[in-house]
């Protein structure tokens, strides 16, 4: 925990790191510190999705040490970094303003209290959980460590601080079975328990834990400097499907059923998009609701398994729509950044929470970048 008044950008990337934690990221996508010092210190903070022209103009009319944003500012590999070249002119003037970024993306998509689940929360569902239960980008791995039991807590302490043994929101995750180690330590050797040339049996609990693949050599690396043995048995199992708690969208149940027009100006009221277009069945009565932020139109078929009466979500595309409206579940598409922004208030209050007194963190709400044009007739005939 950081000093009152003395907050790094380090600190803010933990504070979020225990709500949305980093390493359960996509692996295609990029998270974490991408701009400026870790050491740096953060007195302000602006939260945004993106680092649009909009923001950065924000920035220069009331500073702040670091943007949060959901979308990564920096994507893919850059080349160069120039002011007139798009991919990195936003990182470019960053840079020259000193401004450090924080994004956190998948990440928050996935997380127990992420981005669909604050959508969910906002539409005032019940019994929230998650959609496709489980986090199949995170590569997660089982990590046993068999070891005396006076040092069991201490692995589970290391393996817990360098990022492992976290399921959700639980933290310092373990099953312990105990049973009877045995070796015959070669002359040379130097046992923790036993003498070299000796065949010993000793207790020793089984001790299990997951970790996120992307932790995995940080997580081994702290095991083994606190384990009291010369050659530590661990053993690292990939998990399918992962187990790290959280998943992809959320799901939940109306406080009570309601005929679709009024399900869908609940979502108006919600969530404030600037449209919302909707394929599938206009009579219908809705009762349960599933959701995923940003594009998620390729959940459709799981959010009809959950036995939704109407999934939301952003960029349906046109055959998607066509399959909605076969399907018998309408689909209501209310772009991609009218759900994801729910989020930054989230990462403001776990700021505020963390740090209080210490920064300020301002969020700034952008609307979708697409805006809905009324069809109609221009001067020589029909829009087409």
């Amino acid at each position: 925990m950081s000093r009152v008044g003395r907050v790094t950008v380090r600190d803010v990337w933990r504070a979020l790191d225990e709500h949305f934690p980093f390493a359960h990221c996509a692996d295609w996508d990029n998270v974490g510190i991408l701009l400026g010092d870790p050491a740096a210190k953060v007195r302000s903070v602006l939260i945004a999705l993106d680092a649009t022209p909009a923001v950065l103009s924000a920035l220069r009319r009331r500073p702040a040490d670091l943007l949060v944003t959901h979308h990564p500012v920096v994507y893919k590999p850059l080349s160069s970094v120039r002011p007139d070249l798009a991919p990195s002119s936003a990182a470019y003037a960053l840079l020259r303003m000193g401004v450090a970024v924080v994004s956190a993306h998948t990440n928050a998509d996935v997380a127990p209290r992420g981005v669909s689940h604050a959508m969910a929360r906002r539409l005032g569902l019940r019994g929230v959980r998650p959609l496709i239960p489980g986090e199949p980008s995170s590569d997660a791995c089982k990590v046993v460590v068999f070891v005396p039991p006076s040092h069991a807590d201490a692995i589970l302490v290391a393996a817990a601080e360098a990022g492992g043994a976290r399921i959700g929101e639980y933290a310092r995750c373990s099953f312990r079975t105990e049973g009877t180690g045995t070796y015959l330590p070669r002359f040379g050797a130097d046992p923790y328990l036993g003498k070299a040339g000796r065949e010993e049996r000793v207790p020793e609990v089984r001790l299990e834990t997951v970790v996120a693949g992307s932790l995995l050599p940080a997580v081994l690396r702290a095991v083994r400097a606190v384990h009291p043995y010369e050659e530590p048995a661990i053993d690292v199992a990939p998990l399918r499907g992962a187990a790290l708690g959280g998943g992809v969208g959320a799901v939940g149940d109306l406080p009570a059923p309601e005929p679709l027009d009024e399900a869908l100006e609940r979502v108006r009221r919600a969530l404030r998009p600037g449209w919302i277009k909707v394929a599938g069945p206009r009579r219908k009565t809705v009762r349960r609701v599933a959701v995923v932020g940003g594009s998620g139109a390729e959940f459709a078929g799981a959010a009809r398994e959950a036995g939704a009466d109407l999934y939301v979500t952003g960029d349906v595309k046109y055959h998607q729509a066509l399959e909605a409206a076969a399907s018998g579940m309408p689909v209501a598409d209310v772009g991609h950044a009218s759900g994801e922004r729910w989020i930054l208030p989230e990462f403001r209050r776990v700021l505020r929470a963390r740090f209080p007194g210490a920064l300020t963190a301002r969020v700034i709400m952008e609307k979708e970048p697409l805006r809905a044009v009324p069809a109609g007739r221009t001067r020589g005939g029909t829009r087409s």
